[in-house]
């Protein structure tokens, strides 16, 4: 699933006070889970099963963690607003307490950390060490999470935030986590386009129309009358040679 956080910092750096927030805790569920339950990630899911989860999440750390999947979901796929985004966010460090081995939780609090920061310019700073620190944790306890999430969601994150001082942003680091994102699963389309994205910034013209290359290869059609689709590749391969030259 694409993971974009689209940070609107224009307001932010305004205000004072852009420090992290804590991550809350919730109520301790009664015993420690020895796993999570297995369950697709994104599969589908209503809003009344939204909010039955999260009734049920005080209770039931697995009801925390399908909740979180169950709001990044609705969010995404089903126009969800910023309490749903929050709500799944709650759900999501609720689950991190639960189960701190899963990189289904530290995953899905990290995306939905950045959903709520989509909706609301004015937490966007502040939720950008959330984002980082649960994504890096994903990373290191499966990198292959949501077709190479947990690195798509890195590199996004340094392409789009403020650079320093203001905050982490930073474009070859961006590269950087792309790349080992287009290497785990280099057909995903938002792997390729996110390190194209970043090459540009990095002014790496030749690469970035590589990548290029690569993703159109990928997405050829299998009919193609007259060849226009792979002449068209045959002329950007040309196009990309030329600008080795330069």
């Amino acid at each position: 699933m694409k993971v974009v956080i689209f940070f609107l910092f224009g307001v932010i750096c305004t205000l004072s006070g852009c420090v992290a927030p804590s991550v809350e805790t919730g109520i301790p569920v009664a015993g420690v889970p020895a796993a999570p339950e297995s369950f697709d990630l994104w599969e589908s899911c209503d809003s009344a099963q939204a909010e039955a989860y999260r009734k049920a999440a005080d209770q039931d750390a697995n009801a925390a963690l399908r909740g979180a999947a169950c709001y990044a979901y609705l969010v995404e796929r089903a126009s969800g607003d910023l309490d749903a985004a929050e709500n799944g966010r709650k759900l999501a460090e609720k689950a991190v307490v639960a189960f701190p081995e899963s990189a289904e939780a530290h995953y899905l609090l990290g995306y939905l950390a950045g959903l709520v920061a989509q909706r609301n310019s004015l937490r966007a700073l502040s939720l950008v060490p959330v984002i980082e620190r649960e994504a890096l944790v994903a990373i290191e306890l499966n990198p292959s999470l949501d077709q190479a999430g947990p690195a798509r969601m890195l590199g996004d994150l340094y392409l789009r935030a403020p650079e320093f001082p203001v905050s982490i942003g930073d474009p070859s680091l961006a590269v950087e986590y792309f790349r080992q994102a287009v290497e785990l699963f280099p057909d995903q389309a938002d792997n390729r386009l996110g390190l194209i994205e970043a090459l540009l910034v990095e002014d790496q013209t030749a690469d970035a129309c590589r990548q290029l290359q690569n993703l159109w290869q990928g997405l050829a059609p299998e009919e193609d009358p007259g060849s226009v689709w792979q002449r068209g590749l045959d002329l950007q391969l040309r196009l990309c040679e030329g600008l080795d030259d330069n």
